[in-house]
């Protein structure tokens, strides 16, 4: 294959250090294909495609599209002049501190949880320093009462938009005061469940470790509360905590959230552990994967006699596997593979599919709709 145009991109800052590389091949038939690499500078890079044998413009279309999406977000092109530092600078100092395609931040950083495997989730619930809530299925926005209104940001601390209502119930807290949480929509109207508090007022409490920012939740927020909001229960004895976790299983819930009673607020997500964690209650599906759509596969499932398709999965899937995947589909088949998800959405799309594995051991008769589990929002009592 001859390749028509290439180029290499690199974002560095903090504690991402990444390559891009985007190239069109000519596919030989007279048409034309965008390939592209991805993956941390220095490691083995994924492959995939964002336009399979296309014309011309539609690949340079595809081309030119990929680049000003990447360079909006700080990539710059690795050239002569221009290349990566041995090592990522600091926050603000590298690639993305000057990205045009970013909005300014205007509040606080929301503290991130990592993901924790079932095993690991069964350990905490032992331990007597972990208090346990429920994942929540909505928005993370931050609440910041200033003199002139009260600014709703989101994880990164960008101005975000929230219902009025929820605006005009945070009015009630002391000027200065940082609450986070996350609006859930409901049959009634959002309701803004709050699970943890920066600053009371003027003082700051971020320093606090989380059982007491709780307390200070459950003693000085809650009689103030109006409206839609509520305040998101703990569960802290090892009974509670069982009990919870199989409630949450049973109503098939979004999955838990455990959160060290010492530790203070930490914004960002670290890059492995933490003090604050997830377990997320992930469910498995047999599906038909049936084109590749341009680095993501196809899924479809059976409702009834007819196909319907229900998202696209590239999590998960290493470059072996890919070209395996795409072998089949040349030869006309339609592979079946094991995904595992969040939940279905109400028009049945896997969300957060992860590729698992293929499966030569299932029938297409198999991959039915019947299958798909979708989540359940409410918000379960302690």
């Amino acid at each position: 294959m001859a390749t028509l145009r290439a180029v290499s991109l690199f974002f560095q800052e903090g504690t991402s250090d990444k390559v891009y590389n985007a190239t069109i091949v000519e596919d030989g038939s007279g048409t034309y294909s965008v390939d592209v690499e991805w993956g941390r500078r220095g490691s083995k890079l994924n492959r995939g495609r964002k336009a399979i044998k296309v014309s011309l413009a539609v690949a340079e279309k595809t081309y030119a599209r990929l680049v000003r999406e990447k360079t909006s977000k700080g990539y710059e092109e690795l050239t002569d002049a221009v290349q990566p530092q041995e090592q990522a600078p600091p926050e603000g100092e590298g690639s993305g501190s000057r990205a045009t395609g970013v909005r300014k931040k205007v509040g606080h950083v929301a503290q991130l949880l990592n993901a924790i495997e079932q095993d690991d989730a069964f350990e905490h619930m032992e331990d007597d320093l972990m208090m346990v809530q429920q994942k929540l299925d909505g928005n993370r926005v931050l609440l910041h009462v200033e003199e002139a209104e009260v600014v709703p940001t989101n994880r990164a601390g960008q101005r975000t938009t929230v219902h009025a209502a929820i605006l005009e119930a945070a009015r009630a807290f002391p000027l200065g005061t940082v609450v986070d949480g996350e609006v859930v929509p409901g049959e009634g109207g959002p309701t803004y469940w709050l699970f943890d508090i920066l600053f009371w007022g003027p003082e700051d409490v971020r320093t606090e470790g989380y059982g007491a920012r709780w307390e200070r939740l459950s003693a000085s927020i809650a009689p103030l509360l109006s409206g839609p909001m509520a305040i998101l229960a703990c569960a802290r004895t090892t009974d509670e905590k069982w009990s919870l976790y199989e409630r949450l299983r049973e109503a098939r819930a979004e999955g838990i959230v455990f959160k060290d009673i010492r530790a203070p607020y930490t914004p960002g997500r670290p890059s492995s552990g933490g003090t604050q964690l997830k377990h997320k209650f992930v469910k498995s599906a047999d599906v038909l994967l049936t084109e590749n759509a341009g680095n993501a596969y196809q899924m479809a499932v059976y409702r009834g006699p007819r196909l319907c398709h229900v998202g696209k999965v590239f999590s998960g899937t290493s470059n072996t596997i890919r070209e395996e995947i795409d072998d089949a589909l040349a030869r006309g088949e339609r592979p079946i593979a094991e995904v595992r998800y969040l939940y279905a959405t109400d028009d049945d799309q896997l969300f957060q599919p992860v590729f698992v594995r293929l499966r030569d051991d299932k029938e297409d008769s198999e991959c039915v709709l019947e299958q798909l589990e979708k989540t359940n929002r409410v918000v379960q009592a302690i």
